[in-house]
């Protein structure tokens, strides 16, 4: 499935939940592009929701993490990332910290 950010503005630009993330992120795995349905946590200085949220079966789901944006504690690295390749999701937003992005990048 390809899709522009302009095409999806142009469609879904007039639905009251529609949001486009800031241009604060980075891209570190394989994918550069990925869709399914979105599971978020809300989580701060700690991962240990993150890993049991990998632990399960993906099923295509994308996985978006609100971190606060903290520097303080990555909330994600190479190894959980490895984690939720396994499990079949299909791709992961941080707002926070990651690290071990050379071995995810690969």
């Amino acid at each position: 499935m390809t899709f522009a950010t302009a095409d999806l503005c142009d469609r879904f630009a007039d639905r009251e939940n529609f949001q486009i993330a800031e241009p604060l992120f980075r891209q570190f795995g394989g994918k550069r592009q990925f869709s399914g349905q979105i599971t978020t946590l809300k989580v701060f200085e700690d991962n240990a929701l993150v890993k049991a949220t990998l632990e399960e079966k993906g099923s295509d789901r994308i996985l978006v993490i609100d971190g606060g944006g903290s520097r303080r504690c990555a909330l994600l690295g190479d190894t959980l990332a490895g984690l939720a390749l396994a499990n079949g999701w299909q791709g992961i937003v941080v707002y926070g910290c990651v690290r071990g992005v050379e071995l995810i990048e690969k």
